[in-house]
């Protein structure tokens, strides 16, 4: 029997053929069948956070050693990198949480952070809660909320152009598909995303700790 297991080349072509598929959603000619698998990606991306960052606490908490095995293998590290895990701020909750004797403030939130009938479209919104910054993005009529940095590095996106979907880093240039937060030059780096959900009036509310 054939194994299970790809090869991370195999793997990396894979998830790179996935994203080209994902991108081409843009491309549906029909809008209400965009509109709906738009939102089946956004709730299987939903899914999959929620899921793998209960496992990746577990792992934390019950084993730390496996952690920086994780990161040395490219499937795995891809698969966590893509909802930003090794780069949260998920190692300070857990200290903070009441299970370490913390304050345990850090739960999940929907945080009310304005109208998406009253945006301006291809136009990017600074907002800050808690810590973090982020920025709220309407585009093509969907609004998207993305971390208010480019990559790893502390440079913000405040004042970023979007052009067909894509936020243009006003530092170097590169461009980031709202969609799914990937560099359309290096499928590797993402930024950041946050959930959102749009109530029948047109409320956003922003996913916090999630």
């Amino acid at each position: 029997m054939e194994s299970i297991f790809l090869s991370d080349t195999d793997y990396e072509q894979l998830a790179s053929q996935t994203e080209d598929l994902i991108a081409k959603v843009d491309d549906l000619p029909y809008p209400k069948v965009k509109d709906d698998v738009q939102a089946l990606l956004q709730n299987f991306d939903m899914l999959h956070r929620e899921a793998l960052t209960r496992l990746f606490k577990e792992i934390i908490i019950n084993y730390p050693a496996l952690h920086s095995k994780m990161e040395n293998d490219k499937a795995v590290y891809l698969l966590f990198s893509l909802y930003d895990l090794f780069h949260s701020d998920i190692h300070n909750e857990i200290l903070l949480s009441e299970d370490f004797g913390g304050n345990g403030d850090q739960y999940p939130r929907w945080i009310p952070v304005g109208n998406a009938n009253e945006l301006k479209e291809n136009t990017a919104y600074k907002y800050a809660e808690e810590g973090e910054v982020v920025l709220i993005c309407k585009t093509e009529g969907t609004v998207y909320a993305v971390k208010n940095c480019c990559g790893n590095t502390a440079l913000p996106l405040d004042g970023a152009a979007i052009e067909k979907g894509y936020l243009i880093c006003p530092w170097h240039g590169c461009a980031y598909r709202l969609s799914d937060g990937v560099m359309e030059t290096n499928p590797m780096n993402k930024l950041k995303k946050y959930p959102l959900t749009i109530g029948d009036e047109g409320v956003i509310r922003l996913g916090l700790n999630m």
